[in-house]
């Protein structure tokens, strides 16, 4: 990694990696942002949501081309795996180089979007800088809420254009992004007397980001255990149900007590779940071991049954071309917090109708079952425009670097240019990014070359910027 730090942006990526920075908490991260930006001597902001904003005037000749935002976030998703000891709260992120990857030990990377916010310092700093105005944007709980995009105020940037290096492959341009809400539920929990039972875990699924891998077929760890809980008398109850980390990820993990079955009865079960999802990616493992502990009430035990069996999780529908994902949902996760039960089921959809309808059947499922949730965390598509100046720049630069022109897609996850868009709508926006590869899972890795190819494309397209 020392080797790698000599180039600017892997430089900046490992002072990121250094600072912890789960979305949420992001003080230290912001402030570092700042700092630097005074070291550089440039135009520093930070508001209270702790968005922070860097400006360093064109370069000569450049006085009067459309100035540009480069934008990004600085939180990261805060993912790790089953035996990890990592405290996101206190721990660096430790990097490990795999050839020609760049990866982390146990957790998540941060790549997404640490890569982008380095990119943004590197060209910052750059003494040989050609190029408009620059503003760098680096936001908060975008992997959340978005809430640092959706508060920014409306009068800090001077940006024509925007460029979000958000995204997470190399070679695609992308010109819209879906909308989406979460459902937040919370269930009181009352327990029973001291049982004997079983302690079931599923495990061994590949996870992933909620939006972007929907489609992959990874498979939900809550409704494997749906499934388990199906095939299994009606006279059950439940105990210390734990599924599932962020309403972004799709959830590899469960684990649960379960009193009222026995354990022929619960082998058969675990049998026929391993022969329903066998084919699903991953190494799919359900272990059932002799427990004991306090039962929850039947009633909050027959609640859980029913919301993880009925609430949809996965595709909802598919585009006209019937390869692009539409809208989803993502029952994310299911477990025990504050004395609460807590779950979130996030959507998403690049059609605002589709996604109010998907909202209106899960909001059913859950008045009938008589639970408490709230609707919150409503964050804005972005829809593609024909008119733009700067797409079609970016197309001819990246005609002239690579030979080839981008492919051009709106993407089933959110962006924050819709947010962005909506407080700036003369913005002319794209986003791009190297190749980054299971993001929001441990397995999150991202490709060095890719980071630098990208990188010499960002500085050629702001010296194309007349």
């Amino acid at each position: 990694m020392e080797k790698l730090q000599e180039q600017r942006v892997f430089y900046y990526f490992s002072k990121l990696m250094e600072i912890p920075r789960p979305s949420g908490h992001e003080k230290e991260v912001s402030d570092f942002l700042i700092e630097t930006g005074k070291k550089l001597n440039l135009e520093t902001y930070q508001d209270e949501n702790l968005n922070v904003v860097l400006k360093r005037k064109a370069s000569k000749g450049y006085e009067n081309a459309p100035k540009v935002i480069i934008q990004g976030h600085m939180d990261m998703v805060a993912s790790k795996t089953e035996d990890s000891k990592h405290d996101f709260l206190k721990d660096p992120i430790i990097p490990v180089i795999d050839r020609k990857y760049l990866t982390a030990k146990d957790t998540t990377l941060g790549a997404d979007n640490g890569i982008a916010v380095a990119m943004g310092l590197a060209l910052l700093e750059d003494k040989n800088y050609e190029g408009p105005q620059l503003e760098l944007l680096v936001t908060t709980e975008e992997e959340t809420s978005m809430a640092g995009a959706i508060n920014l105020a409306d009068d800090v940037l001077e940006g024509d254009y925007l460029l979000n290096l958000d995204s997470e492959e190399e070679g695609i341009l992308t010109v819209g992004s879906a909308g989406g809400l979460t459902f937040f539920v919370e269930e009181k929990i009352e327990l029973e007397q001291e049982r004997d039972g079983y302690e079931m875990k599923v495990s061994g699924l590949l996870g992933g980001h909620s939006g972007m891998d929907i489609n992959d077929n990874r498979g939900n760890a809550i409704k494997v255990v749906s499934f388990i809980l199906e095939n299994l008398k009606s006279d059950l109850s439940l105990g210390e149900f734990n599924s599932g980390t962020l309403d972004n990820v799709i959830p590899s993990l469960a684990s649960f007590k379960i009193y009222g079955s026995n354990i022929d009865e619960l082998e058969k079960a675990k049998e026929k779940a391993l022969d329903e999802f066998k084919n699903l990616k991953g190494d799919l493992k359900i272990e059932i071991n002799e427990a004991s502990g306090k039962s929850y009430s039947k009633d909050l035990s027959d609640k859980i049954i029913n919301m993880i069996e009925k609430t949809p999780s996965g595709i909802n529908t598919m585009m006209d071309d019937n390869t692009t994902v539409e809208s989803s949902d993502n029952l994310a996760f299911v477990k025990e917090e504050d004395g609460l039960i807590k779950s979130e089921i996030s959507l998403r959809s690049s059609d605002n109708d589709v996604l109010d309808k998907l909202k209106n059947k899960i909001k059913t499922i859950l008045e009938n079952l008589g639970i408490n949730f709230k609707i919150d965390s409503l964050y804005p598509g972005w829809e593609y425009k024909e008119d733009s100046k700067l797409r079609p720049l970016a197309q001819k630069v990246y005609k002239k670097l690579e030979g080839k022109e981008f492919e051009t897609i709106v993407i089933h996850a959110g962006l924050e240019c819709g947010a962005l868009y909506e407080k700036y709508p003369n913005l002319d926006l794209i986003s791009i990014g190297p190749n980054i590869k299971g993001a929001h899972s441990p397995k999150e890795n991202v490709e060095i070359e890719s980071v630098q190819r990208v990188y010499e494309y960002v500085k050629e397209l702001l010296k194309e910027i007349k």
